[in-house]
């Protein structure tokens, strides 16, 4: 079968878009994944550990700002005096320069635990942002239990 030449001319660029659309495919804007957890029921000589994925086309996350920010889920109050989770900001440690790669959230029981009284959930919010201030969007965690003791 013939094509008369704009028709085949179409469909070279249908095609050459098609390509070049998985070619570029990480953006300025970093992306963070969540890639799986250690457990969802952190016990007193256990950690919660959240895996986590990046993505930065330019590679400038080193010397930028991880940023996580625990939210308790539990309707029963703190106690007065038992202050609730503040949001923790970190500087992206120094690596060679890459576009993608993984690390890993590692946190004693003792720096998640808040009751004593009842088992703590929260969700965990996650945001990355590179040394051009460019910031990705937040990834949040499934739930997670902190065992009271």
């Amino acid at each position: 079968m013939k094509f008369p030449v704009p028709v085949v001319g179409l469909l070279l660029i249908l095609s050459l878009g098609l390509f070049s659309c998985g070619k570029d495919k990480f953006k300025t804007k970093p992306t963070i994944d969540i890639t799986g957890y250690k457990t969802k029921t952190v016990g007193r000589n256990d950690a919660l550990i959240i895996n986590l994925r990046f993505t930065d086309k330019e590679g400038d996350l080193p010397n930028g700002t991880f940023v996580y920010i625990p939210q308790r889920l539990n309707a029963r109050p703190l106690p007065p005096l038992i202050p609730d989770y503040d949001s923790v900001k970190l500087v992206v440690p120094t690596f060679p320069d890459n576009t993608d790669g993984t690390f890993q959230l590692n946190l004693p029981w003792i720096n998640v635990h808040k009751s004593d009284i009842e088992n703590d959930t929260i969700k965990m919010r996650f945001v990355l942002v590179d040394r051009a201030s460019n910031k990705s969007d937040t990834v949040t965690s499934d739930p997670v239990v902190i065992l009271k003791n």
